[in-house]
């Protein structure tokens, strides 16, 4: 008999547990999906790492052809302003690895239409008393009263501008990442307009003048502007919550969206909760496991600041002072992609993941682009 799972919410965290199960368990689990269609989804423009294209064009048989999602592509992520040795760092993939940007609404639609679910539009409020089902997974966001069960993660900024303009730049085949005095500003092309992030710590920077540099900065107009948002850096102490309830998303954990961490951390947490359910790995280790990924992300991301910008702010003084306590791993890492030409290989002469999503090679981009 299959077991039943019940996930909480439509947006990348629920399709990325509903893919992740959906595909690889189709013979195994029956999957409900509760979706409130009162609840916007989000319009930000996405992006992925190489592993979860993989996911979404194998699950959902889609290719560039019939591109279902908005999908555009992403050959890398390029740095502007951020070392002061070089203007442009650029974070590549190699060629025959691609990711991809994609619209979270339009990917909402699909996976919902999809034959891996079973659609329930219905508010949840308390997802144990209200379901039925052998396992819950919670991805409704952060509940902002619960404070005492999650810890706090260290990041400079706590503040976003969201933009959107019109049209569509073909030229545009990658993440860019714009260093700004007050921060950074992520720009994704989409299928039919560009989204815009500028990130900001408004305890340094007020939101007034955070938004008068956004519009003097970039080609956008005071209209383009779509919201305003405060967050934290967090992770919840456990991944499993209640006697059925595991946690993904906002719901578990938040980190900023630099290097596009956020959809693989989904996928990381959702085969974690795999092990478990299908393996019998213990919940401790589950959570161990997933800890140490988050520590990797919130490391490697805070090496992006220690060398500061092109800008004597404020703002970069406080990012480089943060405290920054790299694992060995990541020393390691990092200092055997100094000295190397050309990142390590495996046995098929791809270049392997050496420290959580990164390899050598992403270290010495890093690198050899800003000034040590």
């Amino acid at each position: 008999m299959k077991k039943k799972i019940a996930i909480v919410g439509a947006g990348n965290a629920g399709c990325m547990t509903a893919l992740n199960f959906g595909y690889y368990g189709k013979e195994l689990f029956e999957i409900d999906m509760y979706y409130d269609p009162n609840i916007p989804i989000e319009k930000v423009g996405q992006s992925t790492t190489p592993d979860v294209l993989q996911l979404i064009s194998s699950s959902m048989n889609m290719d560039w052809w019939n591109n279902d999602i908005g999908a555009t592509l992403k050959l890398g992520i390029l740095y502007e302003n951020w070392g002061q040795k070089q203007k442009h760092i650029y974070h590549k993939f190699f060629m025959d690895s691609i990711a991809c940007h994609f619209q979270t609404s339009k990917l909402s639609q699909k996976v919902r239409e999809s034959q891996y679910v079973n659609v329930i539009e219905q508010k949840i409020v308390n997802p144990e008393v209200e379901i039925d089902a052998d396992y819950i997974f919670d991805c409704r966001g952060k509940s902002e009263n619960d404070y005492e069960n999650y810890h706090r993660l260290t990041n400079p900024h706590n503040s976003a501008i969201i933009a959107f303009a019109d049209g569509r730049d073909v030229d545009l085949t990658h993440t860019k990442c714009a260093a700004t005095p007050n921060g950074w500003t992520f720009v994704i092309p989409n299928q039919d307009s560009i989204s815009y992030g500028y990130l900001y710590n408004d305890l340094i920077t007020s939101k007034e003048d955070a938004k008068a540099d956004f519009l003097d900065r970039f080609d956008i107009v005071e209209s383009d502007i779509d919201g305003y948002l405060s967050f934290q850096n967090y992770i919840a102490k456990s991944m499993f919550y209640g006697e059925r309830t595991i946690l993904n998303g906002n719901r578990f954990a938040f980190l900023e969206p630099l290097e596009a961490t956020s959809t693989t951390f989904y996928r990381n947490v959702a085969g974690h909760a795999w092990e478990h359910i299908v393996d019998g790995k213990p919940k401790y280790a589950c959570d161990s496991d997933v800890f140490k990924y988050m520590k990797q992300l919130e490391t490697f991301i805070l090496w992006h600041y220690q060398f500061g910008s092109a800008f004597d702010t404020p703002f970069w003084e406080y990012a480089k002072g943060l405290p920054f306590n790299p694992d060995a791993d990541f020393l390691k890492y990092r200092d055997a992609a100094i000295e190397m030409d050309y990142p390590m290989l495996n046995s098929r002469g791809f270049a392997g993941q050496e420290y959580g999503i990164w390899p050598r090679m992403s270290f010495k981009q890093w690198h050899e682009g800003v000034n040590h």
